[in-house]
Formats: structure tokens, sequence, C-alpha cells
């Protein structure tokens, strides 16, 4: 899998090169140095912008963090995992809605949310199921990639890039893969009946940021979508497993 740039980083670029191009076709040879100097300006903005989206969608979503006092269960089981896996756990975050969802932000390090109704719900080996799926999504390449184009959904080409990312088949694919790390795929199973059973609605999360939570953060879970499949197609996917 290749990793694909985002479209905050894509569009710097552009914008960079077409200036540069200008100036050099405008100035000739002290043009060349110019255009040279805006494409890299031009490279440092968009890589900088990039490096915050995950900041962006946290604020938008309106997260706070999910403290170990406050979630123990969720840091054991984040801690479990993440050292049976080899890899270094993700911040960690919350958002007061009483639904059950879940998300894998990017850019440049990972942070996954939880709602509220989530944690309450869900038993250990159900939250362990959902841990290791929102770790298997952390584990994607283009996780960062994704995150600039649902926090940057406003820009140019960033509806085309996420196009992407709007295969149903990815949702199982992720989950297949949560079940291969727990050996367990009830867990993530019950976990999916927890969660719909409660509703995923997430009314603060962005429709661009679709594609990188668990469920549909808009409408009915059991209703599939270009994004996500019906969970009762997920469940009977895992029991496969």
């Amino acid at each position: 899998m290749t990793t694909r740039p985002s479209p905050t980083l894509t569009l710097a670029l552009i914008a960079g090169l077409v200036v540069g191009l200008i100036a050099t076709l405008a100035l000739g040879t002290y043009g060349l140095g110019v255009g040279v100097l805006c494409l890299i300006v031009a490279s440092w903005l968009g890589v900088a912008t990039d490096r915050r989206s995950a900041v962006r969608l946290l604020q938008v979503v309106g997260t706070r963090p999910a403290t170990p006092e406050d979630y123990p269960r969720l840091h054991n089981a984040m801690d479990q995992l993440c050292l049976v896996q080899g890899i270094k756990p993700p911040s960690l975050h919350v958002v007061d809605v009483p639904t059950g969802n879940a998300a894998a932000l990017g850019s440049p390090k990972p942070a996954l949310i939880f709602t509220v109704g989530a944690l309450e719900a869900l038993e250990v080996v159900e939250l362990e199921g959902l841990v290791a799926g929102l770790l298997v999504r952390t584990t994607d390449r283009d996780l960062a990639a994704q995150t600039g184009a649902a926090a940057h959904g406003y820009l140019p080409g960033s509806s085309r890039m996420r196009r992407r990312w709007t295969r149903p088949d990815r949702q199982v694919r992720f989950d297949l893969e949560a079940a291969s790390v727990t050996r367990y795929p009830p867990g993530l199973q019950r976990a999916l009946r927890t969660l719909a059973g409660l509703g995923s609605a997430v009314p603060s999360a962005p429709a661009a940021s679709a594609h990188l939570w668990v469920l549909q953060p808009e409408g009915s879970p059991e209703a599939p979508t270009p994004v996500h499949p019906s969970v009762a197609l997920r469940l009977a996917a895992l029991g496969e497993a």
C-alpha cells in the first residue's frame, strides 16, 4: 500500500509550483530562485497544516482527554494490546455523547476518540475488541492523509480523495484484522451489537470524517452507506472468521 499525500500538502505543492513558474517566466534566471523558494515555503506550510489535522478534528468534535483515572478499563485494554502488538499507545480522547462510536485519527501521531456511551456500555471483552479494531486502523499508512481530508474537507480535491476510502469492504477488512489480533471474533461482534444498540450518531463529527469512524456518525448504523456496510453484514463476516 502506498502512502498518499493529504489534500493540504497536494494543494500547497500545486500553488507553490504555479507561483514558481510565474516567477520564473516573469524574472528569468532570478525568478528560478524565487520559484524554488516558493515551492519550499509552500511545502513547509502544507506539512505544518497537515500535522495539525488531528488536533483540528479533536477540537471540532469537542473531545477531552480520556485520563487513566477516569477510564482505567480503557487504558488497561490499550496497554495490553499495544504490548502484544509492540506499538506505542496512541493518545486517548472522549466525546460526551451517550451514543456508541469511536474513531482513529492520524497526522502526525495516532489519536483515538471514544464516545462516553461506548465506554460506559461495553464489557471488558467488548472493549478489547473495539480497541483492537482501532489499533488496526492506526497502522494504515494512509491514515494521515485520511485525517487531512477529513479536517480540511472544504479544500478542492478533498472529496475526491475521500472517495478512495469509501469502500464498505474496508470496514470489514479492519474487523477481520482486529479479530486476528484478539483471536476472539465474538468480542468485536458483541461490541458492534452494543454500539449499534446505543445508536452511533456523533452530532459534532464533520460529515467529511465518516471514514474515520467505526460506525456511521450520521444516521442509523443499521443502514449501509458508501462508507459503512450494515452492522449485520459485518457481524456475518466476523462469524466466518
